[in-house]
């Protein structure tokens, strides 16, 4: 009988032990995935950052053409417009000096 009981009081403190060891394995396990988690979500972070900055930039690039290109188009449309005027303000101005030259103004 004693001997039945020694080895149920060892068969106990042999599974304290390995609950002990189970559970600083498991607080090892948890600190480990902790700090991986810590850096997953920094190294996330960065690249989030340079992901933005690259869109940022781009779309800036993009904006600057396209505003390049709409200014062209109104710059030309703007010197033809302009030359047009300066067609019929000849004849308007010939007309005017013609009447003064003969006066009749």
């Amino acid at each position: 009988m004693q001997e039945i009981l020694k080895s149920i009081i060892d068969a106990e403190k042999r599974a304290a032990e390995i609950k002990a060891a189970a559970q600083q394995r498991a607080a090892l396990i948890a600190q480990n995935a902790e700090e991986r988690a810590a850096e997953i979500a920094r190294l996330s972070e960065a690249e989030c950052k340079a992901y933005r900055e690259k869109a940022v930039k781009e779309a800036v690039e993009e904006a600057q053409k396209r505003y390049d290109g709409e200014i062209t188009i109104k710059r030309a449309e703007a010197a033809k417009y302009a030359a047009d005027r300066l067609k019929t303000t000849d004849n308007i101005v010939g007309d005017i000096v013609r009447r003064i030259v003969r006066g009749g103004c």
